[in-house]
């Protein structure tokens, strides 16, 4: 088995390993997924969350993480019921007349925790 220093997985608990609500993770790290993903996915995607699987480009930074990790806490309270929730949730987006990524409320969320996580490296002189 050759080694590519490309990939990286990284498995972890996001905050308190005593919590059950607080979800075992993988993060893989592919960057052969950047093309792949800007063609299926959006052009300026960086990562995506299936379950508790997190597949990115590069490696991310802690907000960035946050974000992916409120994805995996979606799917584990929605399970597979997440991607019709998710796609409904894109379509009321649109019909409001707001974007369907940015207006989702599933995205709202993982952006408001990704903002949390900035917040505090703010606060800390990060």
């Amino acid at each position: 088995m050759t080694h590519n220093p490309g990939v990286a997985i990284t498995e972890g608990r996001p905050t308190d390993p005593t919590d059950p609500t607080d979800p075992t993770y993988r993060l893989l790290v592919l960057p052969f997924l950047r093309r792949l993903g800007g063609r299926l996915i959006m052009p300026s995607w960086l990562a995506i969350t299936i379950g508790r699987w997190i597949f990115a480009w590069r490696p991310l930074d802690e907000a960035e993480l946050a974000h992916e990790l409120e994805h995996v806490r979606q799917w584990r309270t929605n399970g597979l019921r997440f991607i019709p929730r998710y796609l409904a949730e894109s379509r009321r987006a649109a019909r409001s007349g707001g974007d369907r990524y940015r207006d989702n409320r599933f995205e709202v969320e993982a952006r408001a925790a990704a903002d949390a996580v900035g917040a505090r490296e703010h606060e800390q002189g990060g």
